[in-house]
């Protein structure tokens, strides 16, 4: 047994308990400093004046930046190491959110919220990854759903802290505020967050052996005396492997679905406060529902990884879907309704964070394991069309005229193909199913009952 896989067995140390706390408050600053924009909106148009679109335009410019970071920075992951790319990250987050606070006009702020994006994308790709590859196998699905809770998380901490510092210091102070959380996070990181060991034994960077057995010796383990033997896997052979037989379809039907998702969910979790200010709700009634849209997702998520032991995943996400594109319909009939609007916020965040959360849990069970990271990291990347357009094609929209009502139920559409997409996948494992038995089964004669 190698010592990567002797550590993955044994009981998780103080040191790996550590490595995953630190992943979570990375992950929960993350969604923080992203969607702070959302909560903040509405005080900045009013400001600035500015348009639906250019709203529009300021929700997407996060989003756009973090899909150019996960697709041309974070595979710098795989030179520099997890450690240095994710505290690089935290850096430039915290420059970006500081920059946004000082930004004098439209085109600065649009600059900084790029840059916060694009940090916040080299995160969300590596945050992942390294706290998997320090938990134990015991834990390593609970550590993942503790990882993905905490973007939510901090959502709702935008949220609060907007109710707090918005009336007394303006706008400006929630970029402050998340600019120095995210550099004292930084400095944490900087001390405490240690190197992913896969990653050691994988790329053997210059003093790897040195390295491993530091980190090695401060969990309690026995130093090595040389590096363990490294496993070779083809990319080539993974990314064509999804496209190959069955595969081909349910990798289309996995993008499709995915980007649904995210068109769906980034459209309520950038807009929900903005739109309820417009439907006629005050400014904190607005930022209250940004906020309980949030918490929804965070409970949808976990519960999601309960359900999931028990549903089939995909039988369980086409539901998450379907019922969201009803709960979308439903938050657009009672917008005149303070109560009625902030429960079913609620709902919607449930349902739309749980069918995101779905997918990423359906797709390890369609690809074999050498094809897995790869699948998942391309349609990440693919479905990040979705969230970049949402916010978008939202704020043209308003431009256009349309009611805020009117908005709830177009986005209603994505999830019902959502929906649609995932009973596909369902269905087409049952046909193959069938026609494998079909083709194996004995043939039984006519006139006898089978």
């Amino acid at each position: 047994m190698s010592i990567l896989e002797h550590v993955k067995n044994a009981p998780m140390s103080r040191v790996q308990i550590q490595a995953v706390v630190l992943c979570l408050g990375m992950n929960l600053l993350d969604g923080f400093d992203l969607l702070a924009t959302s909560f903040v909106g509405p005080a900045i148009t009013r400001e600035w004046g500015l348009s639906p679109s250019q709203v529009g335009v300021l929700l997407s410019s996060g989003l756009a930046g973090m899909a150019v970071g996960a697709l041309f920075l974070a595979p710098l992951a795989d030179r520099v190491g997890r450690r240095r790319l994710t505290l690089s990250g935290l850096a430039m987050a915290s420059v970006g959110m500081l920059g946004a606070a000082v930004s004098q006009n439209f085109g600065q702020l649009l600059a900084c919220r790029l840059v916060t994006g694009a940090a916040v994308g080299v995160m969300a790709a590596s945050l992942p990854v390294l706290a998997s590859e320090y938990a134990n196998h015991r834990r390593r699905g609970l550590v993942v759903a503790l990882i993905t809770t905490g973007y939510g998380l901090g959502a709702v901490a935008a949220g609060l802290a907007t109710s707090f510092l918005l009336g007394p210091y303006g706008w400006r102070s929630v970029f402050v505020f998340g600019g120095v959380a995210t550099a004292a996070l930084f400095a944490l990181g900087l001390r405490f967050l240690p190197e992913s060991m896969d990653y050691l034994v994988a790329c053997r960077p210059r003093d790897a052996l040195t390295r491993l057995n530091r980190i090695l010796v401060s969990m309690g383990h026995s130093r090595v005396d040389e590096m363990p033997q490294k496993a070779t896997v083809s990319r080539k052979a993974a990314v064509e492997s999804l496209f190959r037989g069955p595969n081909a379809l349910r990798t289309v039907l996995i993008w499709i679905a995915f980007t649904a998702a995210m068109t769906a969910f980034y459209f309520a979790s950038s807009w929900t406060p903005t739109l309820l200010l417009k439907a006629g709700m005050s400014n904190q009634q607005g930022i209250n529902g940004g906020v309980l849209f949030s918490l929804g997702g965070v409970i949808g998520a976990a519960t999601l990884g309960i359900l999931v032991s028990r549903i089939e995943p995909r039988r369980l996400t086409a539901s998450y879907f379907f019922v969201a594109a009803i709960a979308l319909v439903l938050f657009s009939m009672t917008l005149g309704s303070l109560g009625g609007a902030l429960v079913v916020a609620v709902l919607v965040g449930f349902l739309l964070n749980g069918s995101v959360s779905g997918i990423n849990v359906i797709i390890p069970t369609l690809y074999p394991a050498e094809a897995r990271a790869t699948a998942l990291g391309m349609a990440v990347a693919v479905s990040r069309l979705g969230a970049v357009l949402a916010p978008l094609l939202a704020g043209f929209l308003l431009d256009a005229g349309w009611a805020p009502g009117a908005m709830f139920r177009i986005f209603a559409i994505p999830a019902l193909v959502g929906a649609f997409a995932t009973v596909l996948l369902l269905r087409g494992d049952r046909v193959r199913g069938n026609a494998e038995t079909s083709l194996t089964a004995p043939e039984v004669p006519k006139g006898v009952t089978a």
